[in-house]
């Protein structure tokens, strides 16, 4: 079975937002394969119930063929419970749960990736309030970097996911809002995106 692989604090401005430092190497946590969503334009998107607080966090992903080789990219969706990953940071413990939920890896349609990707922008609205926007090359590390380094240590497999962190902007969403996220050239033309309502 494939793996949702993700890196973490690939912005510096995300880091210095979450009272953290830019990363000089790449660091990596997993979500498991169950909470991945691909949800069609203009759907609803449950949120479990038993979640408070949750916060977006906009992201390229990139999908893996044969030999970890980038075949397809989209825009994603990165999904914290905050407050249990705020309270397993101060305990110094793991904070799987806040990251592995259902449906807190959400994804837009894949495309074909273009000649380079930092060109590429990711945009992020809340009810038609944006929310987060940056481009590829803003990142401390670029998206094939962050791949060759996984690949030198990590069990990769054909179809494995790949979110490549988030730009500075996070914070929370809820139940009734409308949730727009788009991957764009540097023309303008969306390449993927996603339209959802939360539930």
């Amino acid at each position: 079975m494939p793996s949702i692989w993700c890196a973490l604090r690939t912005f510096a401005a995300h880091a210095i937002e979450m009272g953290g430092e830019p990363l000089t190497n790449p660091r990596f946590f997993l979500k498991p394969w169950a909470a991945l969503a691909q949800p069609p334009m203009g759907c609803e998107m449950e949120l479990p119930i038993h979640l408070n607080e949750v916060h977006h966090e906009v992201e390229l992903v990139l999908k893996l063929g044969e030999d970890a080789t980038l075949t397809e990219i989209a825009v994603g969706l990165d999904l914290t419970d905050r407050f249990t990953q705020d309270e397993a940071k101060d305990a110094g413990m793991p904070w799987t749960q806040s990251k592995g939920f259902a449906n807190s890896a959400i994804v837009g349609n894949f495309v074909e990736p273009p000649v380079g990707l930092d060109h590429l922008r990711l945009e992020l609205a809340i009810n038609g309030e944006p929310r987060q926007e940056a481009s590829i090359g803003e990142m401390s590390f670029t998206p094939l970097n962050l791949l060759a380094n996984l690949s030198q240590w990590a069990p990769l497999e054909e179809g494995d996911l790949l979110f490549c962190g988030t730009p500075s902007g996070i914070g929370p969403v809820a139940r009734g809002d409308h949730v727009q996220a788009r991957m764009l050239r540097e023309d303008g033309t969306v390449l993927s995106e996603l339209d959802l309502m939360l539930v």
